[in-house]
């Protein structure tokens, strides 16, 4: 059913739209096409443009996304890279499979409970951890592509690196965003090797300039052709050799060594890498409308909370409210707080924790946490659900786990009508700001809640030796009732990505938007907290009201970087689309 969406909104979407000459993109419009028809959306053109080659080449939608993440650590560095983690959902179109695969990187076995007990509780103590070597955890990326490439993948491991290891070689232009970030962190000039690679030296700078007298350098300008040979040499031993390159060879022992150098308390040891490696998961799914919505389960958090969230607003009837309008925003927002509530308490790595799955998703649970939920006034407290599930799961306290908002998302269909939805991540942008065989290696442990327990109560997100910290990478794919493949998408944006998605997915769902439309949306948002609503757009107006309803509410820009590939059907014909958000530097391309 197609519900209403508000007339300011549909100037918005338009408004918002920006296509640009660089490829011939189809972000802005169907296409109308037959099964062969192959899709990459992501968060650079360089990175689509080596997708699609590999496509073209005759490449798998996994061949694709191995080519596009190589790409995405070079010319996106402050989001992902191959020492980073991520996770991978992947449809077979033969066999009607989905397969759910976590990357996430893992914790050092000498790590204590109290590592960053110390720096709990404020913003000085969160960022001396954020950039310390201690918050460096073991990489799964290059292990999580090598095991896909091994079930889904059919050109060569090697020629996947190549374009990539062409442009490290040759050079790329310096983008806005890129600039931008250099320019403003704080941090990067503190490491050596980033200091040489990404900023102009004294020695390049006139006698004049007072940038000789200080020790701020300045970024590299906008349209700089940036080399990087120190990550084509990684490149070059990941496709000569492998994952093990990396984890047993010369790739990982630079990175342990470089990080003994830093003095790290806790530091990785060769051993920890030898023992990491990607691990299937079980899929989750559940029913919304028509449709079948699958993410990632543990230790990411966004898929429960992304299926929390639709299964509280099931029970609203959507059709007289205007997805721009206040009741919309209300409704999402009480959702999604009492998604945060559940998420906070119960969800860690389930190797380690209990997560009660089954019954966060359970309908009559859901029934009775959207009973909970005033249309016209904001719940005052909002405290985790409780129901029938073993003690040990009900027993964890809620903790503080700070999650930064550096993260990619990458959607890709190829002509046998595979797909792939990814979403990978370094942390914070630049991660640990510690460079290593050219790539900022991750600050994923800061992602564990800093507290190992409360009044005596265990934290489920609590640091372990070994342990997945929590996520909110919410990578989905969403079926149509007959199991045929309907769309793909996901958004970095840290805590953020569970409010960005989810709002993209009901547009999609309740709403009938093209994936352009439904990612051009004005954001708003909340962690559990306070309502954030987008910043000089039409959601603004509705401040007062919202506030009038209990909402706590700021206007704030936000930095969703939704990527999507939608496949419709108008009766006998196929309708493509796919979205890359104009917030950032994303294009989709199609042949």
């Amino acid at each position: 059913m197609k519900t209403k969406i508000s007339h300011s909104f549909r100037l918005t979407l338009f408004g918002l739209l920006i296509v640009l000459p660089i490829f011939q993109a189809h972000a802005d419009k169907n296409m109308m096409v037959n099964q062969s028809t192959s899709m990459v959306s992501a968060a650079h053109p360089l990175a689509v443009k080596a997708g699609m080659d590999i496509l073209e080449k005759g490449g798998s939608a996994t061949d694709a996304a191995i080519a596009v993440q190589a790409v995405l650590g070079l010319v996106e560095p402050q989001s992902s890279g191959l020492a980073g983690g991520g996770f991978f959902l992947h449809f077979d179109a033969t066999t009607d499979e989905l397969t759910s695969w976590d990357g996430r990187e893992t914790a050092p076995l000498a790590v204590t409970p109290d590592i960053f007990a110390n720096r709990a509780g404020t913003m000085e103590g969160f960022v001396a951890a954020m950039t310390s070597p201690d918050a460096v955890g073991v990489p799964g990326i290059p292990a999580l592509l090598e095991t896909v490439h091994q079930k889904y993948g059919r050109l060569s491991w090697a020629e996947l690196f190549t374009p990539a290891i062409k442009l490290a070689e040759n050079g790329f232009n310096i983008t806005p965003r890129l600039y931008y970030l250099l320019s403003t962190d704080p941090f990067l000039q503190l490491n050596a090797s980033a200091r040489e690679l990404y900023f102009i030296s004294n020695k390049d700078v006139s006698a004049t300039s007072s940038d000789r007298a200080t020790s701020k350098l300045k970024a590299k300008a906008i349209g700089t052709s940036l080399r990087n040979p120190a990550y084509a040499d990684t490149l070059k031993s990941l496709a000569e050799s492998g994952a093990q390159s990396f984890y047993t060879g010369k790739i990982g022992k630079k990175i342990i060594a470089d990080l003994a150098d830093l003095q790290a308390q806790q530091s990785l040891t060769s051993e920890d890498f030898a023992i990491y490696h990607a691990k299937q998961r079980p899929n989750l799914c559940r029913p919304y409308r028509a449709y079948k919505v699958c993410s990632m389960g543990p230790p990411s958090s966004g898929g429960v909370a992304l299926l929390q969230i639709l299964g509280v607003m099931s029970h609203f009837d959507m059709t007289p409210n205007p997805i721009g309008g206040a009741t919309f925003v209300h409704l999402m927002t009480e959702a999604t707080r009492l998604a945060f509530a559940d998420r906070a308490k119960y969800v860690g790595d389930s190797d380690f924790v209990e997560v009660p799955v089954s019954s966060l998703l359970d309908e009559s649970y859901l029934r009775q946490r959207s009973q909970l939920i005033d249309p016209e006034h904001a719940l005052q407290n909002i405290s985790p659900g409780t129901f029938n599930h073993p003690k040990k799961a009900t027993s964890y306290l809620t903790a503080p786990s700070p999650e930064q908002p550096s993260t990619t998302h990458f959607a890709i269909r190829d002509k046998q009508g595979n797909v792939v939805s990814m979403t990978s991540s370094v942390e914070a942008a630049f991660g640990s700001r510690i460079m290593s065989g050219g790539m900022f290696l991750n600050n994923q442990l800061t992602d564990f809640s800093f507290l190992p327990e409360v009044d005596g109560k265990l934290v489920a997100n609590s640091v372990a030796p070994g342990k997945r910290p929590r996520s909110s990478m919410t990578p989905v794919i969403i079926f149509n009732q007959d199991g045929s493949f309907f769309a793909a998408i996901g958004s970095p944006g840290g805590p953020k990505i569970i409010s960005y998605v989810a709002q993209t997915v009901i547009a999609l769902l309740d709403y009938d938007l093209t994936m352009q439309e439904a990612i051009n949306l004005p954001r708003h948002v909340t962690t559990g907290k306070a309502l954030e609503l987008e910043a000089e757009t039409p959601l603004t107006k509705l401040k007062p009201k919202l506030e009038a309803m209990g909402q706590k509410v700021v206007l704030k820009r936000q930095h969703s970087g939704l990527h999507g590939i939608r496949l419709s059907k108008n009766q006998a014909t196929e309708i493509i689309d796919g979205g890359a958000d104009p917030r950032r530097e994303g294009r989709v391309l199609t042949r």
